[in-house]
C-alpha cells in the first residue's frame, strides 16, 4: 500500500494544473503544485503550496523553550526531535505559524541535532530547509542552515539565505 502511495507522491511531487488528469484513473483529483512530505515512519503527507504547516493540536506535555521571541514545545520520543509553535510572537499568524504548527522534526544524536525546519511564507505556505546544530549543556540547542528565499509575490524559490535557530529551554 505504501509502495502504490509512495509512487504516487512522487509522480506528483512538483507537478503542475495538468496532474489531475494523471491521477483520475487512482480516483483522485487534485490541482495546482504540491509538496510532498515523506516522514521517517513511512507515512507520506502532499501539502499545496501556499498551504499551512502541519499543525497538530496543542499539548500540555513537551518542555517549553523560547525561539524568536516564541515560545515553542519540545516533543522528545527516543532520539525523534519536534518543535511545535506553542504560542506564535506577533506577525508569525500573518506568516502562517499557528499554535501546533511544526517548526522542525529531526534527530539528536548526543550532543547534536539534525533534521528540517521549516520557514513560514504566509500565503505561500511553508518551505522545508535541512538543519544541524548543538545541543549546549540540555538547556540550549543552536542549529543552522541554508533556508530557500520565498518570492512572496509568485510563491516560488528565489534563492538561499542563511538561517540560524536558536531555542532556549524556559
Amino acid at each position: 500500500m505504501i509502495g502504490r502511495y509512495l509512487g504516487l507522491a512522487l509522480a506528483v511531487a512538483g507537478c503542475g494544473p495538468g496532474v489531475a488528469q494523471d491521477l483520475g484513473s487512482a480516483g483522485i483529483t487534485m490541482q495546482g503544485n504540491y509538496n510532498t512530505i515523506i516522514y521517517n515512519n513511512g507515512a507520506m503527507n502532499l501539502v499545496p503550496n501556499g498551504a499551512p504547516a502541519e499543525a497538530r493540536p496543542v499539548r500540555s506535555g513537551g518542555s517549553l523553550w523560547e525561539h524568536n521571541s516564541s515560545v515553542v514545545s519540545l516533543e522528545a520520543a527516543g532520539n525523534q526531535r519536534r518543535f511545535y509553535y506553542h504560542r506564535p510572537r506577533a506577525g508569525m499568524g500573518e506568516a502562517g505559524a499557528r499554535p501546533g504548527s511544526l517548526l522542525f522534526e529531526g534527530i539528536r544524536s548526543g550532543n547534536r541535532y539534525h533534521g528540517t525546519a521549516y520557514i513560514f511564507a504566509g500565503r505561500c505556505g511553508t518551505y522545508p530547509y535541512r538543519v544541524s546544530g548543538t545541543v549546549i549543556q540540555d538547556r540550549e540547542v543552536v542549529m543552522r542552515g541554508m533556508a530557500p528565499r520565498i518570492d512572496r509575490s509568485d510563491c516560488q524559490v528565489s534563492g538561499q539565505m542563511s538561517d540560524l535557530l536558536v531555542f532556549r529551554l524556559l
